[in-house]
């Protein structure tokens, strides 16, 4: 029987803790007018995406989920919702061994404007 109510407090718990961290990530959520640079694939000395609001270049950390569509050179005027990360995310690319540290954010979505 007490294993059993161990099992049920720490599901419970489990189930606190996965609600207050979603809860506090669309807290969090920004939506601003923004510049996004396609620089090209990392498998070929490119430097992924950049998101650029108000002259302040971040780095997405789940460039990934960005849709096919935006990888196309040069800079498109976007709306991005996004979270702050409170982190630097250095993501080195090409040849260049100068760190490209940027603030991280996680992209929600991204519409063209």
């Amino acid at each position: 029987m007490k294993t059993h109510q161990l099992l049920v407090a720490l599901l419970c718990a489990a189930t606190l803790f996965i609600a207050s961290c979603q809860d506090s990530m669309q807290q969090g959520t920004e939506t601003a007018e923004a510049t996004l640079i396609w620089s090209g694939e990392y498998m070929v000395d490119g430097c992924g995406f950049e998101v650029v609001i108000e002259d302040k270049k971040f780095k997405p950390e789940n460039e990934e989920d960005i849709d096919e569509s935006f990888k196309v050179e040069g800079s498109i005027p976007v709306l991005v919702e996004f979270v702050r990360l409170g982190e630097q995310i250095d993501r080195r690319c090409g040849l260049s061994p100068e760190s490209k540290a940027m603030d991280g954010i996680r992209v929600i979505s991204v519409k063209k404007k």
